[in-house]
């Protein structure tokens, strides 16, 4: 899976292909962070409408990937533990805004 990332920021949306060049979809930007020297970046499906963010479960699947030369690489099976937890953290210190306000 690979995605130019140089310039993203928190809530973009950006397109993932597979190995093959497959769209598999859009992702939301959802946390930036460095950890142990590496950058990481957590994504999720992005919503396309509000009427269908009203209708989400509270359960979300988050895709974390690693940084490395621009592009975004699966992590490896012994790193995902610590990188998650730290993504948690992240997580902790966000305030949701709700867009009507």
């Amino acid at each position: 899976m690979t995605e130019d990332n140089k310039d993203l920021e928190l809530g973009d949306i950006i397109t993932l292909d597979d190995e093959n060049g497959e769209p598999l979809g859009d992702f939301e930007v959802i946390a930036m962070f460095d950890l142990n020297g590496k950058e990481y970046i957590a994504l999720t499906e992005a919503i396309e409408d509000e009427e269908a963010e009203e209708d989400l479960d509270e359960e979300v699947d988050i895709f974390v990937f690693q940084v490395d030369g621009g592009e975004m690489v699966p992590l490896e099976e012994d790193e995902e533990g610590v990188v998650y937890a730290k993504l948690n953290e992240v997580l902790e210190g966000i305030e949701l805004i709700d867009k009507g306000e």
